[in-house]
């Protein structure tokens, strides 16, 4: 049986070690064109990456694989995870390829995968791409004749155009000033060049990728946001967005350096679009991990809030069931299906703020994130672990959970899950009147059982 590779958003490991070695990547790429070479006679991929050291070691493995099999590929090089998905499905490509870990630190990397119709790979897909490759292929390629590569910076400028007709075009943000704390990552010099074409004044943080300074005390993690805080405060800038690796997740920071996650983007855009009559269903999708404060503050004009497990790729599949607009993460992972969008992306959430706030204006931006929602006391802890055995056979890890219920009552939210990305385990506790000390105490508890029985 083969060894599940894919997680919740692609592949992701430290690079050079398995499943991310050159020689294992390279038979990912001829599984991928095998793939590819099943849906069309004339299959071609859309192939791009972030800006960490490994990218290039990657991805060339990954295209020899296809050229292998007979597979064209068309690469972007550095570019953002939507822009690849949005111009697979515009170019008609079989497949479109992201080489990137995201938010993770510079060491690790990753491999997503999108179908041509821009929406991620289904598990059907990964499965079979990931059976191939361990144990259903044979020694040399099968394909007539090789595929061809082709760099084409250009078809990129196809992205950055979409984005700027979407809000109005060229210069329709003047008057904005705006911070953007690109990562060092994709968005490093995408993000500049499309707001300021959009006529925003820009201050541009952490724009000078060098492999290894991707998401180093910057982007959405950790201190980020709070890096970014600081500095538009000191530009007396409208607002500041703060991007992760490879731009698919945004969030925002307010005028006076207040950091504001996807909870508030989620309940600004609501109201948004119930305003102007574009809220199927009157309901938006998130996960298990938004505060309680955002039902609370949807159920105020009337919307509802439907929960999925944790993954954008979860909330994405619920939102095309259900024919839902609006979804999304606190984490700033935001999907909009409008303007042919298929996936989370950070730019065009940013842009869709900033049109926003200038129609808000003279209202401040804190002013409007406060009177949209007010969170709930709610704690996150996360701690490393060695293996990752189902939570539900872990007797303690059930016992405290229980005992957790019964200190927080059963309103409380209590979600314990293992990093789909990472090795790592994550407790987020959020109550209902309990003081922020009694999360932490309880959220400290059910961390140290979890890591207890997982042998760590």
């Amino acid at each position: 049986m083969a060894t599940r590779l894919f997680g919740t958003d692609g592949i992701r490991a430290r690079a050079g070690e398995w499943p991310l070695t050159p020689e294992f990547t390279l038979r990912l790429g001829r599984s991928i064109g095998l793939a590819a070479r099943a849906r069309s006679n004339s299959p071609m991929v859309v192939i791009g990456r972030d800006t960490r050291r490994s990218g290039s070691m990657l991805e060339s493995a990954l295209i020899s694989g296809m050229l292998a099999e007979g597979v064209d590929v068309v690469t972007l090089e550095e570019f953002t995870t939507p822009g690849v998905s949005f111009l697979a499905a515009q170019q008609n490509a079989t497949f479109g390829i992201v080489v990137s870990a995201s938010h993770n630190p510079y060491w690790d990397n990753g491999i997503k995968i999108f179908e041509g119709i821009g929406f991620k790979a289904s598990d059907e897909l990964e499965r079979k791409i990931e059976e191939t490759a361990q144990n259903g292929m044979t020694p040399e390629p099968t394909g007539d004749l090789p595929g061809m590569v082709r760099v084409n910076r250009d078809l990129g400028q196809a992205y950055v155009r979409h984005l700027i007709q979407a809000f109005g075009g060229e210069g329709a943000l003047k008057g904005l000033r705006v911070v953007l704390d690109c990562a060092n990552g994709a968005a490093s010099y995408l993000a500049p060049d499309v707001f300021r074409r959009m006529g925003a004044e820009v201050i541009a943080l952490n724009v000078w990728p060098n492999g290894v300074n991707i998401n180093v005390q910057c982007g959405t993690e950790g201190d980020g946001p709070q890096r970014a805080g600081l500095a538009v405060m000191a530009a007396g800038a409208h607002i500041g967005f703060v991007f992760d690796g490879d731009a698919d997740r945004c969030k925002f920071v307010d005028e006076i350096g207040q950091e504001r996650d996807g909870d508030y983007i989620l309940a600004l855009l609501a109201r948004d679009l119930l305003a102007e009559g574009r809220l199927p269903g009157n309901t938006v999708v998130t996960t298990q991990m938004a505060n309680i404060g955002l039902d609370r503050s949807l159920r105020e004009i009337g919307v509802r809030l439907e929960r999925t497990q944790v993954g954008d790729r979860w909330v994405s599949q619920r939102m095309r069931e259900g024919g839902f607009l609006l979804g999304g993460e606190q984490s700033g992972h935001i999907i909009l299906f409008e303007n042919d969008l298929t996936t989370g992306d950070g730019l065009f959430t940013a842009l869709r703020m900033s049109q926003l706030l200038l129609r808000k204006q003279p209202c401040r931006f804190s002013e409007l994130a406060d009177s949209v929602l007010t969170k709930a006391p709610q704690v996150l802890v996360k701690a490393a672990v060695a293996a990752k055995p189902p939570l539900e056979s872990l007797p303690g890890v059930q016992t405290q959970i229980t005992r957790t219920r019964s200190v927080l009552g059963d309103d409380a939210l209590i979600n314990v899950r293992y990093s789909g990305t990472e090795p790592v385990v994550r407790v987020m506790l959020q109550g209902n009147g309990q003081p922020v000390e009694t999360l932490h105490a309880e959220a400290k508890r059910l961390l140290e059982a979890v890591v207890t029985e997982t042998g760590n």
